[in-house]
């Protein structure tokens, strides 16, 4: 009799193996890397976005540079022209022109207003203008009253303008104004404008007062534009007065001003000297001063530059002294004499036969 096994008896268990569990694992399939070789054209776009972007660059360094240069030029000339006009505001502040002073003050207060020693200058003049205004107990002397009639006084202002009397233009029409400063206003600052624009013309043409021709210009140009013949004859005669100022300090610079007005207007001159006579006599200097600093070939050039003006026998002795040092003469090669020395020859003795035994 068999018996069952109960549920508590334990029997081993068979597992069946899987079928996947028996066959071997086949490994994936090993795939060659291949390297891509860059398209040439992308090579050539890449180069071509490189030069691009160097050329831009380079170009705004040389911009930027371009702009610092002239910046820099700029400077220069407004400081030039403020020393300019602060000597000439000093100058007439020790003649005691305070008003005049005030103004070219003022002009220098306004293009360039950390000019050294300017705001003491310009606070003592204004100090001195208070002073001048202050009521005295002493009466002051007025004017003897001019009593002709307006219509006069603007009748006599057309003619001296149709004249070209412009001083006394400018005096009558002066006078009416204080006479009567609301009549025919228009009219009136119309014949005062054509008045000083033409007086500072002849002013800087004729009498050489280019410092006031510049005030009158300066003055008028508050009302309206100038016109441009009088703008020429401003930048002609501040061109003078700025080389003047250089007069004893740089003759190089003397010589670059001198010599654009020597070509444009060389009569042109401030009550001393002319434009053609200031740069002739500026080329002396600096070719004197060439030779002082032993550069004898740009000596001979400005010395040449003189002589070409006006010669004088001590311009042509300084100028052949410089030429000679530039050239120096050079020796003319001679053939040398050889002198031929005899050789001497053998020679064959011939036997008289009339004198054979």
């Amino acid at each position: 009799m068999q018996t069952k096994p109960g549920a508590g008896d334990t029997q081993p268990i068979q597992v069946k193996a899987a079928v996947s569990d028996t066959q071997p694992i086949k490994a994936a399939p090993s795939k060659t890397l291949v390297v891509k070789k860059p398209k040439l054209w992308r090579v050539i776009l890449t180069g071509i976005l490189l030069v691009i972007l160097f050329a831009a660059g380079g170009g705004a360094l040389g911009y930027r540079s371009g702009i610092n240069d002239r910046l820099n030029k700029q400077n220069e000339q407004l400081l030039s022209e403020a020393a300019l006009q602060y000597q000439y505001g000093v100058q007439q502040m020790t003649a005691g022109h305070y008003d005049l002073a005030r103004t070219h003050f003022e002009y220098v207060l306004k293009i360039y207003p950390d000019f050294p020693g300017l705001t003491e200058k310009y606070t003592e003049v204004m100090v001195q203008i208070a002073k001048l205004n202050e009521p005295t107990a002493t009466p002051a002397a007025t004017a003897t009253p001019d009593n002709r009639n307006v219509e006069t006084l603007f009748a006599q202002a057309q003619q001296e303008v149709q004249s070209k009397q412009w001083a006394a233009a400018i005096t009558t029409l002066e006078a009416l104004r204080n006479a009567d400063y609301r009549y025919r206003t228009i009219e009136v600052d119309g014949l005062y404008f054509i008045a000083m624009r033409y007086r500072a013309v002849e002013m800087i043409l004729n009498e050489g007062n280019l410092e006031e021709g510049l005030y009158f210009f300066s003055v008028l140009e508050k009302y309206a534009p100038l016109d441009k013949e009088a703008v020429n004859y401003a930048n002609v005669a501040r061109l003078y007065l700025t080389g003047a100022s250089y007069w004893d300090l740089d003759w190089k610079q003397v010589v670059t001003y001198f010599e654009q007005l020597y070509a444009a207007m060389p009569s042109l001159y401030d009550g001393s000297m002319t434009a053609a006579q200031r740069y002739y006599h500026a080329l002396i200097n600096y070719g004197d001063q060439l030779m002082n600093k032993k550069d004898e070939c740009s000596a001979a050039d400005y010395y040449y530059q003189a002589l070409s003006m006006t010669p004088t026998d001590d311009l042509q002795s300084a100028y052949n002294k410089a030429y000679k040092i530039c050239h120096p003469a050079t020796k003319t090669p001679t053939e040398e004499f050889i002198e031929e020395i005899p050789t001497d020859e053998p020679t064959v003795e011939t036997v008289d036969p009339s004198l054979e035994p």
